[in-house]
């Protein structure tokens, strides 16, 4: 496996691999792997980290994925386990490069406690809510309270609720029982704008966005809020004080693909954010890498 030991910093990455199969606005279909992938890509291409993933593969994609995974730089791959259960696949219909319907068809187990212990030496643990019940609220409550580095986590998916449909389960926004026990767990939170709403049950604005914070436990030190073409809203703590600032979006003349743009922007928000330590600057580089993204005409994987 790929190794790289003279790293700068080590980041723990916890989600779930998806197959994607994509349903284009225009017509045409595509074949992809998603999720946590993103994720994994750029943090191997962004710099000097060594990157651990913690993930639950399924036993009909583990050898496709790790064929994948075995081509990145800097990353361990010993946290990586064949499950039983089929892998998870997703079924994204899009109306438009905003809307779409998901329908999802199998399922890998949620992440134990156990599973998460080889991050607790990490200096940075990034947790992508891909399929929503990635890891045990338990798990990561116990896990928070052991762990003295820093944990970005992207909301996404643990917003989706699940409805049996024929075939598999059609996912729905709704608010989850338990989000302000999950959100209490991160140092930094990623939503975007519609999640950001259901979870405040406010319209976002400037001023929504600072209330909310201020509203969470301390330990959230900064939340960022994607807005796709309108790049994205920071709100963090400096000292005492909170602060709100606009990000401005680097411009796409055309865009051809905004799939794993939310989870490219969380990859490049991390390796900048352990470089320099800004908040601000950790933003710019997760627009730049979404908004590159958006160019790419061809599949990822």
């Amino acid at each position: 496996m790929p190794l790289q030991r003279s790293t700068e910093h080590k980041i723990g990455v916890v989600g779930t691999i998806n197959r994607d199969t994509i349903y284009q606005p225009g017509g045409g279909q595509v074949e992809s792997w998603g999720g946590l992938l993103y994720n994994l890509k750029f943090l191997c291409e962004s710099g000097t980290s060594l990157i651990v993933p913690v993930v639950n593969i399924g036993r009909d994609s583990y050898r496709s994925v790790m064929e994948i995974l075995g081509r990145f730089q800097n990353i361990d791959l010993g946290q990586i386990k064949k499950v039983s259960a089929k892998n998870n696949h997703c079924f994204l219909h899009y109306h438009n490069q905003s809307h779409k319907c998901e329908i999802l068809k199998g399922g890998v187990p949620p992440l134990t406690l156990a599973r998460m212990k080889p991050l607790l030496n990490c200096d940075l643990v990034l947790i992508n809510f891909i399929s929503g019940p990635d890891i045990k609220l338990a798990a990561l409550e116990t896990f928070r309270r052991h762990f003295r580095g820093m944990i970005y986590m992207d909301i996404h998916s643990l917003t989706l609720g699940r409805k049996k449909v024929t075939g598999g389960y059609r996912r729905f926004l709704r608010r989850p029982r338990h989000w302000k026990r999950y959100v209490s767990c991160a140092d930094i939170l990623q939503v975007n704008e519609g999640e950001f709403e259901l979870l405040s049950g406010e319209k976002f604005s400037r001023r929504t966005a600072t209330a909310f914070v201020d509203d969470q436990p301390k330990g959230l030190k900064c939340l960022a809020i994607t807005r796709g073409a309108e790049g994205c809203i920071i709100v963090y703590r400096k000292g005492e004080k909170l602060l709100c600032r606009n990000i401005p979006p680097v411009k796409v003349s055309r865009v051809h693909d905004t799939t794993g743009c939310g989870d490219i922007f969380g990859a490049g928000f991390v390796t900048e954010f352990l470089g320099s330590g800004s908040f601000i600057k950790a933003a710019e580089n997760g627009n730049r890498l979404a908004a590159a993204r958006c160019r790419e005409k061809k599949e990822m994987f």
